[in-house]
């Protein structure tokens, strides 16, 4: 006949358990051990009087002091028969009314090879004693029995000890830090008075843990939760508590939201990208543990995940964060305030937000606590500015087609939202040159004072117009060619830093530090009669010209060879304009007006000196340049005096 009952296979169940080794799951057999023993407490002196109970929890150690295992020790009703008989049974149903799923005894063989049991309990009157070896033998799982009457206390230890090296590597190694896993594990028996006496202890040192953790906390306060499940409310706690960062289910004092059953946190959730807290202060930790019926009814049976939806942890969250949020007033208070300084240095340094962030304090307060860096803050006044263009557009299009009485209320609306748009990009385009002016009167200066060394002009070029570029390269915004003329940034080509012969039919390898072809926005005509400009650079504060080395000549036979090559090329060799003995040059020379540059223009003859200014300008008839030479200081008091309007509008000094 067959037999058709089940066939127990306690090594394939083992086997079959999720405890890879890890810090955090090496601990967990050990919190198995230490339920038990808090529930045989239980048993004995009463649910109501855990206080009554006490457990050891000592660390052993080998030779060179590195942890190996645990002994657990209590003083709880022990393994009387009733509970040897649910010892023995896999999956027993004996606590189920604890939240035990009669697998913690599995764990144990998961991670050692053998677990030493012995235990005292009151037998007939008398006190009967019981030791063995628990092993993962399914004809033996209980060896080396050995019974009998004794006298003493009741109560049960465990020894979970040598460790499998795989799980032995990953116990903590400071006593301390099991001492706070601890406690966040059982995070619900330590919020109460009435909580057994835990003691866990090394060779040098010991704590007891729930006088520590009372010690250390700051605050606590508990907020009832309701969410819909179902279309049923159903009703859970959360506890809140500012901890020591220690006590931080994460060693670098991370926040954390623990959803518990049965009086164990079974599930962490990140919070710090949610409340936008790290370590509180520097040193704190937030703790939150919710518990209810619904999250016992739901645990798995390693009490590692709950069989609820998704929809359900989200609107569990949820709630939770409401809770949180309002313990932690005070502290996300201070998370705001940084977060609105941040909207107005991002505002005032991107003038297209000063309309949208007006109101910092409004604007802070519709983005996540977590959005605190300048450039998240960036991308979130960007997103806000889309959306309520994006709103105005939208109700300015369904007013025009339901031909709705406010449709031009609406259509002032969209134009307002399109005029305050444009004004704040331009006002943070105005600002930016600002920015920009500042930075170049720096660049024009001593670089090294006490040395009288300024920087060199190959600084000042790049500034304007980087290096080795062409217009092919650069939109409008990449240059800053306005500093010397605004109607040089239309100019339709381009060169910067490029040899001659990249720029015509030469083979001359000497850079014109900047040439420009023919004015663009409609003049591009291919006329050669339209004038090309040279901009050459000099050193700020360079005093040491002569006849044979200045910027005149230097110009002058940068036009020759121009001129004879007959024609001026793009990079790709293609033709821009023609260049013929008439072709009229304008040379722009930035250069301070020293003592020996003053010589130099003296001897050449025909500089005229501009009044009120230290630049110069001269007609050469033979080379057909006009030439214009402008002081640092005269070109960024040019450009400022071109921007005073805009400056003062907007409140900045020129």
């Amino acid at each position: 006949m067959v037999e058709t009952g089940w066939l127990s296979d306690p090594i394939g169940r083992i086997n079959n358990l999720s405890l890879a080794p890890s810090p955090k799951n090496t601990l967990q057999p050990m919190f198995e051990a230490l339920m038990n023993s808090i529930h045989a407490i239980g048993e004995r002196f009463g649910n109501d009087r855990l206080a009554s109970g006490v457990i050891d929890i000592e660390m052993t150690q080998n030779g060179e002091g590195s942890y190996t295992g645990f002994i657990i020790t209590d003083n709880g009703i022990g393994l009387n028969l009733d509970n040897m008989i649910s010892f023995r049974k896999s999956d027993s149903m004996k606590k189920v009314k604890f939240g035990g799923k009669g697998v913690g005894r599995l764990l144990w063989l998961k991670v050692a090879d053998k677990v030493g049991v012995s235990s005292k309990y009151v037998s007939d009157g008398g006190i009967a004693s019981i030791q063995f070896d628990f092993v993962a033998d399914p004809s033996e799982p209980i060896s080396n029995l050995v019974e009998g009457a004794t006298a003493g206390d009741v109560g049960t230890t465990v020894r979970l000890t040598p460790l499998k090296i795989a799980y032995a590597l990953h116990i903590p190694v400071k006593l301390e830090t099991i001492a706070v896993r601890t406690v966040a594990h059982f995070i619900n028996y330590f919020v109460n008075i009435d909580c057994p006496k835990i003691i866990l202890m090394d060779s040098e040192s010991s704590i007891v843990l729930f006088d520590q953790f009372t010690e250390d906390m700051v605050r606590d306060k508990t907020y009832p939760i309701k969410v819909q499940v179902d279309g049923e409310e159903r009703k859970l706690s959360l506890n809140c508590f500012l901890v020591p960062k220690k006590y931080s289910d994460d060693e670098t004092g991370t926040n954390g939201l623990f959803f518990g059953a049965h009086g164990r946190a079974v599930k962490r959730h990140e919070m710090d990208s949610v409340i936008g807290l790290k370590a509180i202060d520097g040193k704190y930790a937030f703790f939150g543990y919710l518990e209810g019926p619904m999250l016992n009814e739901s645990v798995n049976d390693t009490r590692t995940e709950f069989s609820l939806g998704d929809d359900t942890i989200d609107d569990l969250k949820r709630e939770c964060i409401i809770g949180m949020q309002d313990f932690l007033l005070v502290e996300i208070d201070k998370v705001r305030d940084r977060q609105i300084q941040t909207i107005v240095d991002v505002r005032n340094e991107h003038l297209r937000f000063y309309n949208i962030a007006k109101d910092p304090a409004e604007i802070a307060s519709k983005m996540s606590l977590a959005t605190q860096k300048d450039e998240d803050i960036f991308v979130e006044l960007s997103r806000h500015s889309l959306r309520q263009y994006k709103k105005a557009r939208r109700q300015f299009a369904e007013a025009k087609s339901k031909d709705l009485p406010d449709i031009d209320q609406k259509a002032k609306e969209y134009v307002s939202e399109l005029q305050d748009e444009s004004l704040s990009s331009l006002a943070e385009y105005i600002y930016k040159r600002k920015l920009i002016l500042d930075m170049f009167e720096d660049r024009s200066g001593f670089d090294d004072i006490d040395a009288e060394k300024a920087h060199y002009e190959k600084v000042v070029h790049e500034l304007i117009c980087p290096l080795g570029s062409t217009k092919s390269d650069l939109d409008y915004e990449d240059h800053n060619l306005w500093i010397i003329d605004d109607r040089l940034a239309f100019y339709s080509y381009f060169n910067s830093d490029k040899q001659l012969k990249a720029q015509a039919d030469s083979i001359d390898k000497r850079r014109p530090d900047i040439t420009l072809f023919d004015l663009g926005m409609g003049f591009e005509k291919g006329a050669s009669l339209e004038p090309i400009t040279i901009i050459e650079f000099k050193r700020p504060k360079r005093d040491d010209y002569t006849m044979s080395d200045n910027p005149f000549t230097q110009v002058q036979d940068y036009v020759k060879e121009l001129r004879s090559a007959g024609e001026a090329n793009r990079f790709d060799g293609r033709m821009i304009r023609p260049i013929d003995p008439d072709t009229p040059f304008m040379c722009q020379i930035i250069a301070d007006d020293t003592a020996s540059l003053r010589d130099v223009m003296d001897r050449l003859n025909g500089f005229y000196k501009k009044a009120g200014s230290k630049s110069y300008y001269r007609w050469d008839s033979h080379f057909r340049i006009f030439m214009e030479v402008t002081s640092y200081s005269d070109l960024i008091s040019g450009a400022k005096a071109r921007h005073a309007a805009f400056f003062d509008k907007l409140g900045v000094s020129p």
